[in-house]
């Protein structure tokens, strides 16, 4: 079992998340993530920084810590040539670090790409496209072209190749995005707090060949559990609720918390007091299926959180 930190980057200016992600790797997480966000889980005080900088950034920053992009849509608001480009530039500089996260996107981040917001079937369709695209650009050795039903271009080459093969983690919340984590990815990223997740999620990616490890991913925070249920009531309790997939607007989503109890938080995310509450709660992702699992860390006391596993949580498991 590993454990990682995905530091979101929506609380505090980019910076910030630079020197946590140093006291990440010192503290022997196994792994660093970043969310990819145009717009936050909410409005007031959030932020978004563009985490391509900042990947770049933080894995200058850091010495050996694997640092992905908890997830990138190759899609639209990045063809899947730049997103190919940028992970081997990044694979070349800081060899075998990065790695690749991916999902079909979700509308708050995509809407001012395209006339009207496409469904699931037509964006994990563009997906099947891109990872083609992007697997490709890192392989050949010749120019390339490609005439797809969503993606078009004339030969290209491609200068900047990854220095070995790089991973694909595929993101999923259900059985048909599992099927296709299976197929086209190397790894499974899926939200712990999806319901019925072993068998919605993880048995249809076993069943239909997936191999690689699965990674459980869920907002959590260490410290007093009332004020830490309060962070999150007015900003990922948005998250909570499934329609909000489709709201383009972060304003909206910090109004639709009003629409989540304090027990739908609590029941949701990792909400921890103790080394024993993240220990338990990792041994419960385990025996659903996890073989690494990340916090979304929304921690006041992030410093503490740290040391705290560095000390007790980390040698546990």
């Amino acid at each position: 079992m590993q454990l990682g930190i995905d530091l979101g980057g929506m609380y505090e200016p980019p910076g910030y998340y630079l020197d946590q992600a140093e006291k990440v790797e010192a503290a022997g997480f196994h792994s660093l993530w970043f969310g990819d966000h145009l717009q936050p889980w909410f409005h007031t005080d959030g932020h978004a920084p563009f985490a391509w900088s900042w990947l770049g950034a933080a894995l200058e920053r850091t010495e050996s810590i694997p640092i992905g992009v908890f997830v990138t849509p190759p899609l639209y608001r990045y063809h899947p040539l730049v997103i190919a480009n940028a992970t081997a530039t990044l694979d070349e500089m800081y060899p075998g670090r990065f790695r690749l996260g991916v999902g079909t996107g979700e509308r708050m981040n995509e809407h001012p790409f395209v006339d009207e917001w496409p469904s699931w079937s037509e964006r994990a369709d563009r997906m099947e496209e891109a990872i083609d695209i992007i697997r490709t650009y890192w392989s050949s050795d010749d120019f390339f072209g490609y005439d797809g039903e969503h993606f078009v271009f004339k030969p290209i080459y491609p200068y900047e190749q990854p220095e070995q093969e790089m991973p694909i983690y595929f993101a999923a919340t259900g059985p048909r995005s599992a099927r296709l984590a299976a197929e086209y990815g190397d790894h499974l990223i899926t939200i712990a707090g999806v319901p019925d997740v072993e068998s919605r999620v993880v048995r249809p990616y076993r069943d239909h060949g997936g191999d690689g490890d699965v990674v459980f991913q869920s907002v959590g925070g260490f410290g007093d559990k009332e004020r830490l249920t309060d962070r999150i009531m007015d900003s990922f309790a948005s998250t909570v609720l499934p329609e909000n997939l489709d709201e383009s607007d972060p304003r909206e989503l910090q109004a639709s918390t009003k629409r989540v109890s304090r027990e739908d938080v609590n029941n949701a995310f990792l909400i921890a007091e103790s080394p024993d509450d993240v220990i338990r709660w990792i041994g419960v992702q385990e025996s659903r299926g996890a073989d690494h699992v990340v916090i979304t860390d929304v921690s006041y006391e992030q410093d503490e959180f740290y040391r705290v596993a560095a000390d007790e949580i980390l040698p546990s498991i």
